[in-house]
């Protein structure tokens, strides 16, 4: 058996598509086997990153509200954001041979940024072509139908969730971290019947 580590990972962004609109944040949070059980690792990482593209849609920009002048004066360079990003995926590898795998809630949101700016930044994509979604998941383990994996559901279900801090939704970091207990708590349920 392979040993892996799942990414989760969540990204802000200026607007609906990569090349026209820029990733404006993204959080990161591992999630290995210890002892049985899937479980989040307390590291995280968040990186905001610098504009790349022209597009700002102000509808997105409400959503994340990090401005663009944040963005410019704050934000990293796209390069060195990805390079972060793989360098610190590899390290937190559990074991450290372990296969890293890419995990969204809307992975192909989240996916379709990352995997661009991996590419348009000449960096090397450590997740490659694979991805998991823990919508699709959550169909599959809670016997979901698709518009019933929001957040506020999977809460319902999962206790060990607990509610969103709508103070804090839409934060990379904060989101990528409640991502992370979503995919512990449906990769550790007992088996279907």
């Amino acid at each position: 058996m392979v040993d892996i580590t799942y990414f989760c990972i969540d990204i802000e962004a200026s607007g609906p598509v990569p090349a026209l609109y820029n990733m404006v944040s993204i959080g990161c949070v591992p999630v290995s086997r210890k002892g049985g059980k899937w479980v989040p690792s307390p590291e995280d990482l968040y990186l905001l990153l610098r504009p790349m593209n022209d597009g700002f849609d102000p509808a997105a920009m409400a959503i994340h509200g990090i401005s663009r002048a944040e963005m410019e004066s704050q934000g990293e360079e796209p390069k060195a954001v990805m390079r972060k990003l793989r360098e610190w995926t590899i390290a937190h590898c559990d074991p450290p041979r372990a296969r890293p795998v890419f995990v969204g809630h809307n992975a192909v949101f989240d996916w379709m940024f990352v995997n661009y700016y991996f590419i348009a930044t000449a960096e090397e994509n450590p997740y490659g072509w694979k991805a998991i979604d823990t919508k699709s998941l959550a169909m599959g383990r809670l016997q979901l139908q698709w518009f019933d994996t929001h957040k506020e559901m999977l809460a319902r279900r999962l206790p060990a969730l607990g509610p969103l801090d709508q103070a804090r939704v839409h934060r990379a970091d904060y989101d990528a971290r409640y991502q992370a207990v979503i995919l512990a708590e449906l990769l550790n349920l007992p088996p279907a019947m």
